[in-house]
């Protein structure tokens, strides 16, 4: 079972929440290029029902101008991006939505997040190491 994957089944481990805790530190305070590029890596890892899922809960959540216009990564980053500037806490909320809609078990946040945390990217505007 993945690092992740136990926190979305409700079995909390410490592990798990730091790397929760980093993740959301990091959308916040990183650049929006940097979390973007970040995603879009992280998304071209994802199955293509994987980013379906995604496409349709960005496409449900967000208006017009954030609408992602196709399923690609990049496409996908931009959008999850800037929605979560504009609402933080949606792209998590998102992430979750989109993975229990396809019944991934944890298999589209894990990853996501987990790429993201320990991305080169990103990882200079966490406030402490590992």
């Amino acid at each position: 079972m993945g690092m992740l994957a136990r926190l979305f089944r409700a079995e909390h481990d410490g592990d798990d929440d730091a790397v929760l805790r980093r993740y959301r530190h990091l959308l916040g305070s990183a650049p929006i290029e940097s979390v973007e590029q970040a995603h879009a890596e992280a998304f071209i890892e994802l199955g293509e029902a994987q980013r379906s899922a995604l496409y349709e809960e960005l496409s449900r959540g967000s208006g017009t101008g954030e609408r992602p216009l196709s399923s690609e990564p990049a496409t996908l980053a931009r959008s999850a991006s800037r929605a979560e500037r504009q609402v933080p806490g949606s792209l998590e909320s998102t992430l979750r939505a989109a993975d229990a809609r396809g019944g991934f078990g944890g298999g589209l946040v894990a990853p996501v997040v987990d790429h993201v945390t320990s991305s080169p990217l990103v990882s200079a505007f966490l406030p402490w190491n590992g």
